[in-house]
């Protein structure tokens, strides 16, 4: 997406609509032009150093089997028709390993906001 010029919904049907919601607020306490023009580059520069390492190691194996779990809790609440949808496309294996990886996303991100890693946000 160009972080230069805001779009509308209409100019990027894929962009979620509570996502306007998040964008206004993020406005409204930070400046105009702050979530996306000042803050979307600095979790991009995170995120791409993040793929470019090895994921975060768990030092427990309960850890992994939490993260699996909480994977299959998630999958269980897509709605029916969704996950027949997704499942024509891609396999519900596939589909676990992709919400098993946002999950690990997710953590190393809030590992990066507590160590400092994102401090200029």
């Amino acid at each position: 997406m160009n972080m230069d010029a805001p779009q509308s919904d209409s100019d990027n049907p894929r962009e979620p609509h509570w996502l306007h919601d998040l964008e206004e607020y993020a406005d409204a306490n930070l400046g105009t032009g702050s979530s996306c023009q000042q803050i979307h580059p600095i979790v991009q520069q995170w995120h791409d150093h993040f793929l470019e390492c090895e994921p975060p190691a768990d030092d427990r194996d309960s850890v992994c089997q939490a993260m699996s779990c909480l994977s299959t809790e998630v999958l269980h609440t897509i709605p029916d028709a969704m996950l027949s949808m997704l499942c024509e496309i891609i396999s519900e294996d596939d589909l676990a390993a992709w919400v098993q990886y946002v999950l690990t996303v997710g953590r190393a991100f809030e590992r990066g906001l507590h160590n400092g890693e994102l401090d200029d946000l």
